[in-house]
């Protein structure tokens, strides 16, 4: 956490000195502090367990991300013409969890494809399920006033990158400890449109809404490997791969942000900004499980984004 931030701290530095000989360009950091969901589609293990009066529960733990911090740094360079400005901005998050079933008097059978056909059952297990996205967009867009306090900035651009999804889990078996690690590789691009409104209702004070979307042509590389020991006189070492690779158009992103602005009225001018985004990625999961081959499922991460812009 101190290290990513000292990192922003240093690349900041180093756009603020970099455009005093470039007028025109206003480099741009945020904070983000998102939270990821995949649910209901990232369930990794079902549990049977018996009760009294001939009762029988089965249960499906999902998997609960905590909050994590990422970082957007870019930079929104207008034109002398005044006609049109481009941004160029790269977008980094990372987010991880883990998860338990303890031991007990119960029967767990792995979620994922390799696991469940192994026709192996457990009695407990843990699981690490791990996040990366690095994301690359850029824009064209035009600001327009609507009289002296509204304004709007449609823009069209490109967005391309990579979400990355790596899951270890651990079987627990009593005698013996099986293994399974599934990999949920996507690359994407395409284009991508929007719209910013700012409202400054008083002084150097303004909302902010954003809206903008993507459809993105997406490449899927997943693959699931369950491997068991060797144990003597008890199970003979065994291996399964489940892999899939295919490409697909139509994977839509939506992404939405409204806060709160405060704006420097002398130049260098500065932009303080703090608000709620949510990003949305339609049938962005698809794991393999025994349920189906693959599983879609949607990504969302939302939370709190904190944004400095310094305008030269």
């Amino acid at each position: 956490m101190k290290k990513l931030l000292l990192g922003i701290l240093l690349i900041f530095t180093s756009l603020y000195s970099s455009t005093i000989y470039a007028a025109g360009i206003a480099p741009e950091v945020d904070i983000l502090v998102w939270h990821v969901s995949q649910e209901p589609t990232s369930t990794w293990a079902n549990i049977a367990q018996t009760g009294g009066s001939h009762t029988f529960t089965l249960k499906a733990p999902n998997v609960d991300f905590n909050w994590d911090v990422g970082v957007k740094i870019g930079a929104l360079y207008e034109a002398s013409s005044g006609l049109w400005d481009s941004g160029l901005y790269w977008t980094y998050f990372k987010a991880k969890t883990t998860s338990n079933v303890a031991n007990s008097l119960q029967l767990v059978f792995p979620e994922f494809f390799s696991g469940f056909i192994s026709q192996n059952f457990f009695f407990g297990g843990s699981l690490d399920w791990r996040l990366l996205m690095n994301m690359f967009d850029y824009e064209l867009g035009h600001k327009f006033n609507v009289g002296k306090s509204f304004a709007l900035r449609p823009f069209i651009g490109i967005k391309g990158g990579t979400i990355y999804q790596t899951i270890n889990c651990d079987w627990n078996a009593i005698l013996y400890t099986a293994t399974e690690k599934v990999k949920h590789n996507f690359f994407g691009i395409g284009p991508s449109f929007g719209i910013d409104t700012t409202w400054k209702f008083y002084k150097n004070f303004s909302l902010r809404g954003d809206f903008s979307a993507a459809l993105l042509w997406g490449n899927w590389k997943i693959s699931d490997t369950y491997s068991r020991p060797y144990v003597p006189f008890v199970v003979d070492p065994t291996t399964i791969t489940t892999d899939m690779h295919h490409t697909q158009l139509g994977t839509l992103m939506l992404d939405y942000f409204l806060g709160l602005a405060w704006n420097a009225t002398k130049k260098p001018g500065l932009s303080l900004q703090i608000g709620y985004e949510v990003q949305w990625w339609t049938n962005q999961l698809r794991m393999p499980t025994f349920q189906q081959l693959p599983v879609h499922g949607d990504l969302t991460l939302q939370g709190a984004t904190c944004r400095i812009i310094l305008d030269f």
